[in-house]
């Protein structure tokens, strides 16, 4: 006996030339025949059935088999269990092309985080559900598990459920899932749209809401059949531009993404277009732990490690409010993720203050809202002055050296340090150069950068754009910077650490955690913030929950 239909034999994210560009796929067809000694060899398929048969037949054709047989019978086999279909098909993916999986930007949703986007995505309301590069479902399963059997079939058999992906195999085991877990009649009810989402020709439905995690990579070139937006042009990264159809295309929307919209210079306009609508945006640093990290199931290990920072955004386009309200960048042990990854516990980490994009404030700020006061405070005070005005364009006798590189602490120093990545900075005089250096040192210079940046390293032009102060310093605090100045710089050289990166040793300053704190208190006092001091202790730990103090 055999069963015979006709499979499109398309490759993973089969959209990438070379140089990053999109192009078609391939859609010849060809026929695919299921024989009895493919149903046995199923029965009890292992591993290294998968290996091998993803080596022989490619990643489609293998898919196109499990497919067709676990919908067309009955499977008793725990390889070939519905819930693990998605690592399955990673471990196939990087067996088939582990450079394909890099070039084409994707990163599988972990369940926890599935589970957050779908919570968030449930409060939303609409009467159409979409899933925007779908992949093979992890974020719509996750949803329509969280509504609950009877409802899911509902809305699947009303006809409200919209998939969206370029990969033709993953759609299908997403679709596969749907059929196996809610019935093969509600077949024609799913509208399975393969598809490049951004060409101008696809629509997302009216009056619905969009969940997605979206391909994260940069393309050289836009495609003629794409919309010339200036997201597309400025930025030319995949997930802006996604963001951006999503956003204005759908009436609600919760999409994970990387953080550098947040505040990166290419990406100031999706930030003005976000401008029109409202929500909430949580951004989660990767170190010591990674939003996309830890997903070993069974036997599968797949995705252990990347560098990408994510934020989940929340969107809303209901007409109440305008603006942004955003959590710090969140910073978590591995040990702490079940806890942080609740949507309460996210929650009562969002601001209060709702922020639009301007030309004067042109980035999003990732603000500790017990520290909002302080930040007001402390740009009230400098009244609009900033780091570059108190700075010589000439070379100068006050000389400060800044590693530009700051996992949880800033450093300047007289001292040449033996390392690479370092900004230079020439003070003007004796008095701005010793307040700068005990700025540095202190926790201003590094909050600034977790406000509007907190990535890799520190830019010179983010250090140029702190405000400063110094015209609000009186004598005495001119004479106390300078004695602590005095006190630092003869300690600096028992003060040096090294680290071993890529084989070189790179040096830097740790000074006792004693001279951050009186600084703090005394930037706090010039400020006339009444504020404790030792909350900006919340900007030097290695995790939310304020266990541990970085010294």
């Amino acid at each position: 006996m055999s069963k015979k239909f006709f499979a499109s034999q398309l490759s993973l994210f089969d959209i990438f030339l070379q140089d990053n560009a999109l192009m078609g796929n391939n859609t010849e067809t060809e026929e695919f025949v299921f024989t009895d000694e493919d149903k046995l060899r199923l029965d009890d398929y292992t591993l290294d059935n998968y290996c091998d048969d993803v080596n022989t037949y490619g990643l489609s054709m293998t898919w196109d088999k499990i497919n067709y047989f676990i919908l067309n019978y009955d499977c008793n086999n725990s390889f070939l269990d519905i819930s693990d279909f998605g690592e399955l098909y990673e471990t196939g993916l990087a067996l088939a092309n582990k450079q394909q999986k890099k070039d084409s930007g994707q990163y599988y949703t972990p369940d926890d985080v599935a589970y957050v986007m779908s919570s968030w995505f449930n409060e939303l309301t609409a009467e159409n559900i979409c899933d925007v590069a779908c992949g093979t479902g992890k974020l719509i399963l996750t949803y329509l598990d969280i509504l609950g059997e009877e409802k899911a079939r509902k809305l699947i058999s009303e006809g409200r459920l919209y998939l969206y992906d370029i990969d033709k195999t993953a759609i299908n085991i997403c679709k596969t899932i749907l059929l196996k877990k809610y019935g093969k009649e509600l077949e024609t009810q799913i509208h399975d749209i393969h598809c490049d989402f951004l060409d101008s020709k696809i629509s997302l439905p009216d009056n619905c809401k969009v969940i997605s995690n979206p391909p994260y990579t940069t393309v050289k070139n836009l495609l003629p059949q794409w919309d010339n937006t200036d997201v597309a042009s400025d930025t030319k990264e995949l997930y802006s531009m996604f963001m951006e159809k999503i956003i204005t295309q759908s009436i609600s929307s919760v999409i994970i993404t990387p953080y550098s919209f947040i505040g990166g210079n290419k990406f100031y306009s999706l930030r003005q277009l976000l401008n029109n609508y409202s929500g909430f945006i949580v951004s989660f640093d990767n170190v010591p732990g990674n939003i996309f990290r830890g997903r070993k199931h069974g036997i599968f290990n797949t995705n252990t490690s990347n560098s990408v920072r994510a934020a989940i955004t929340v969107v809303k386009n209901d007409g109440s409010e305008k603006g942004f309200r955003l959590t710090p960048l969140l910073r978590f042990r591995t040990d702490e993720r079940t806890a942080l990854l609740k949507c309460k516990t996210l929650e009562s980490f969002i601001s209060d203050k709702l922020q639009i994009v301007d030309n004067k404030n042109p980035a999003y700020s990732k603000c500790h809202k017990e520290l909002q006061n302080l930040y007001d405070c402390w740009l009230k005070a400098s009244d609009n002055k900033i780091v570059k005005d108190i700075l010589s364009s000439e070379k100068t006798d006050y000389i400060l050296y800044v590693p530009n590189t700051c996992r949880y602490f800033t450093t300047a120093s007289v001292r040449r340090l033996n390392r690479t990545g370092v900004m230079t900075l020439f003070a003007k005089d004796k008095a701005t150069f010793e307040f700068l250096y005990c700025l540095i040192n202190s926790s201003f210079a590094y909050w600034w950068w977790r406000i509007f940046d907190g990535g890799i390293t520190y830019q010179i032009g983010l250090l140029n754009k702190m405000p400063v102060f110094f015209d609000a310093l009186s004598d005495d605090d001119k004479k106390f910077f300078s004695d602590t100045f005095a006190e630092m710089i003869a300690i600096e050289e028992e003060c040096i650490v090294t680290k071993l990166n890529a084989g070189t040793e790179q040096e830097n300053i740790k000074f006792p955690c004693h001279y951050r704190e009186i600084l703090n208190q005394r930037f706090l006092k010039i400020l006339s913030c009444n504020q404790d001091y030792k909350l900006l202790d919340l900007l030097h730990q290695n995790n939310v929950f304020g266990e541990k103090k970085i010294d």
